[in-house]
């Protein structure tokens, strides 16, 4: 990427201070203007007021309903780039965000040259996928992939969830604290991209983790 600033206007989607003040370090040299939001509200002002070329996003952390939300950010906005920036993803979602028109992904732990490969490609409506996300594209679908990616006392608490059972039940069950349950939910839902329970089960079916007979909302 040129050293030259571009006269082009970025936004950053995203609630972690520390990606926050890393990206702006490296962008604000780049760009004409760097803007970062933690709110959706936040955005839509942007994106009302500035001539945005770019958005980044790490739509998990982000207040984000849901990737159909972020599908309506791509068609309301389809002049703009956008690329997700995230901690981790998996193979079913990036055929989600694939399926909604969003094929510029990177992970947080990815160096810069391949963050700032994304970003060029995503203002040039090109594709592009790092290669730690190109290596998950890659394995095979099924429950081995969310095996290497949940631990065993995670897939004990997705299935007791799936069997109707709340968080204070879960805890009883497991003799396990009330909040030590709340962290492994927190830690699943941000391992697989999900935001809700409903989602979550939905996601439990395809991996395999759950039959869809056994489950209740």
């Amino acid at each position: 990427m040129t050293n030259t600033k571009r006269h082009l206007s970025v936004v950053l989607a995203d609630t972690q201070f520390l990606t926050n003040e890393a990206l702006r370090a490296m962008l604000t040299p780049l760009y004409q203007a760097f803007y970062t939001v933690s709110t959706k509200a936040g955005l839509q002002q942007y994106l009302l007021k500035e001539n945005i070329s770019l958005i980044i996003t790490d739509y998990i952390l982000f207040d984000f309903d849901s990737i159909s939300e972020l599908g309506d950010l791509r068609k309301n906005h389809p002049e703009i780039g956008l690329v997700v920036l995230t901690n981790s993803i998996t193979h079913i979602k990036i055929k989600e965000l694939n399926d909604i028109g969003i094929r510029n992904i990177v992970l947080k732990n990815d160096d810069a040259e391949e963050i700032f490969h994304a970003i060029d490609a995503a203002l040039k409506g090109k594709k592009y996928y790092s290669g730690d996300v190109l290596d998950i594209l890659l394995k095979k679908d099924g429950p081995f992939e969310y095996a290497t990616i949940l631990t065993t006392s995670e897939i004990e608490i997705v299935r007791l969830i799936s069997g109707g059972l709340s968080t204070k039940e879960i805890a009883v069950k497991k003799h396990i604290s009330f909040h030590t349950v709340m962290t492994h939910r927190k830690n699943i839902f941000r391992k697989l991209g999900v935001s809700s329970s409903p989602e979550l089960l939905m996601y439990a079916i395809k991996a395999g983790l759950i039959d869809n007979i056994e489950y209740h909302i």
